[in-house]
């Protein structure tokens, strides 16, 4: 199987835990086409530019000894990061700290959808203002127009596309 990187900042945060006794942690959006992760420690991610041990889900609030951080992916592929309290206080201020954060994970079993792909736009400051879900070829091309057509350049700065062709992982 094959091997992709993304860094935290390119995955979405689905949301910020701030209630435990211990850590406050992030649950960020599945990891785009990982192999099936198990509820247990598969052993499977590689952090680079944290130390991160990994866990089970229960362990999220124990009290972190050894590194800064710690993870846990469960059969959703959710990667769930725990840190301190006193770390991290607020979601912004563990993102401004970890968006360069790489992390190297398994792919699982792709097979191409068809004739379909991922349309991503990103703004002049390489953020992501639009992803599409599969779209075919002739769809990508509309959605391309009508953004370009929509936007003023002079503030909101020019828009650079990524197509991907779409998989299915089985």
């Amino acid at each position: 199987m094959g091997q992709a990187i993304i860094s935290l900042g390119k995955l979405s945060v689905e949301s910020f835990i701030s209630s435990g006794t211990n850590n406050n942690y992030l649950i960020f959006k599945p990891l785009p086409y990982s192999r099936q992760n198990s509820s247990g420690i598969d052993g499977h991610l590689q952090f680079n530019g944290i130390t991160a041990t990994e866990i089970v889900d229960a362990d999220l609030d124990v009290a972190l000894t050894g590194s800064d951080y710690s993870f846990a992916v469960g059969t959703d592929n959710k990667i769930k990061l725990a840190f301190s309290k006193t770390l991290h206080i607020t979601k912004s201020e563990a993102m401004s700290a970890l968006k360069h954060v790489d992390v190297t994970y398994e792919l699982g079993n792709l097979k191409l959808d068809g004739d379909n792909y991922t349309l991503i736009a990103r703004d002049s400051t390489n953020d992501e203002v639009h992803c599409t879900t599969p779209v075919t070829l002739d769809q990508a091309m509309k959605i391309i127009n009508t953004l370009d057509m929509s936007r003023d350049t002079n503030s909101d700065g020019f828009i650079r596309y990524e197509l991907v062709h779409d998989f299915v992982v089985s």
